[in-house]
């Protein structure tokens, strides 16, 4: 059993998103100087690699497990890669693979939603969009979500509660 997120209820209205592919937020996006500060942090995680998506958009800059890194492949979208991050002029939401529960509280607290694929039955519940952080208090909470997705990417995530 894992640990809670225990995120807190995200203020404000949902943002617009597509309910098509590609699955992207249309609205809310946070400001250029925020979504820098996401950049530097995410890739700044030990053993994450910088590089170009294998899934999603061209621009979007993916969190990929380094080769040599024990990784839980349950928690992988496509290659090692665990997360990206959208580019203009989606700025900053993101898609990151989580546990069912950990994707559960993200939607529920307002902080994402299923992606796409997930809502028409055609992808496992744990793949969800994360919105722009839209000031740095919001990218505390957006870091946290992306802390557990790479947790659960590392296999580090089985704290007992």
């Amino acid at each position: 059993m894992t640990k809670k997120l225990n995120l807190a209820q995200r203020a404000g209205s949902k943002p617009k998103t597509t309910s098509r592919l590609p699955h992207s937020q249309l609205t809310q996006h946070g400001p250029d100087e925020v979504i820098y500060k996401l950049h530097e942090w995410c890739f700044s995680l030990p053993s994450v690699e910088n590089q170009h998506s294998g899934i999603s958009v061209p621009g979007a800059r993916a969190l990929v497990m380094h080769d040599s890194a024990s990784c839980n492949h349950e928690a992988f979208m496509i290659g090692r890669e665990f997360a990206h991050i959208h580019p203009h002029p989606d700025n900053g939401s993101m898609h990151v693979k989580l546990r069912a529960e950990d994707a559960s509280e993200v939607v529920e607290k307002g902080w994402g939603e299923d992606h796409y694929m997930v809502t028409l039955g055609q992808y496992p519940k744990g793949l969800v969009m994360v919105f722009s952080p839209r000031d740095d208090a919001e990218l505390e909470t957006v870091k946290t979500i992306v802390k557990r997705s790479y947790e659960y990417a590392n296999g580090t995530d089985q704290v007992v509660v």
